[in-house]
């Protein structure tokens, strides 16, 4: 992985690293907002996810074909 994939990554990385998620977690007051928040890391953490297996993936170059 090289270039603008790699970035992507590696900042997809470092900004899951450096949310405070517990800490955030325990300033909300409502129901409603606990649920909101919860299914914003859901959602924060399968967008992640999904950068990484996309962008981990390793491509073959064009001249060669695919083993059987």
């Amino acid at each position: 992985m090289s270039g603008p994939s790699k970035k992507v990554v590696d900042v997809a990385f470092k900004a899951s690293r450096t949310i405070d998620w517990d800490g955030m977690a325990k300033l909300l007051v409502s129901d409603e907002a606990r649920k909101e928040f919860a299914t914003l890391r859901r959602a924060f953490n399968e967008v992640n996810s999904q950068l990484e297996t996309k962008f981990s993936q390793v491509s073959l170059p064009p001249s060669l074909p695919p083993s059987l």
